[in-house]
């Protein structure tokens, strides 16, 4: 990671409340992209998904990869509801 990098990632870290260890792990497995978090078309989206990630990481003593899982169903299931909702009022 470049130092711009770390940077960047060290100032979300501070504004999310989360430990820079745990932010990068979770880039590193792949929870969560740098590019997503850094970009700011993408940046609300993935800070959400970041703040849900950790939520759950703490409260059920989950690791970042089955965190990454239960985040990407709920995603889906939140996605297949709204299709659901479109749908039903067109």
């Amino acid at each position: 990671m470049s130092p711009q990098g770390r940077k960047k990632l060290e100032a979300l870290a501070a504004e999310c409340s989360i430990e820079i260890e745990w932010l990068e792990l979770a880039v590193h497995e792949g929870a969560v992209s740098e590019d997503e978090l850094t970009a700011e078309e993408h940046a609300a989206a993935a800070r959400a998904r970041l703040r849900r990630l950790r939520r759950l990481c703490a409260s059920l003593d989950l690791d970042v990869y089955a965190a990454s899982i239960i985040v990407d169903l709920l995603e889906r299931l939140e996605s297949a509801q709204s299709e659901l909702e479109r749908r039903r009022g067109a």
